[in-house]
């Protein structure tokens, strides 16, 4: 899984700041593609971030959670 980031440019630098675009506005556009979770997946990403897993811990484990043998 790649990394979702909002580009923007600082007025003060002029440099680039990347941040994560978060969780609202990842549902908004899952929405408006028409993308939906499954039960399962929706279970698992519940009790993951109810860990307190992020980054890659977590993306590592929902990797894990959907490996076959």
């Amino acid at each position: 899984m790649a990394k979702s980031t909002k580009i923007s440019r600082s007025a003060v630098s002029g440099k680039f700041i990347t941040r994560p675009i978060g969780a609202g506005k990842a549902e908004r556009f899952a929405a408006v593609e028409g993308l939906s979770l499954k039960p399962a997946s929706r279970s698992l990403s519940k009790s993951l971030a109810s860990s307190n897993l992020k980054g890659d811990a977590y993306r590592t484990a929902v990797t894990k959670a959907f490996k076959k043998g």
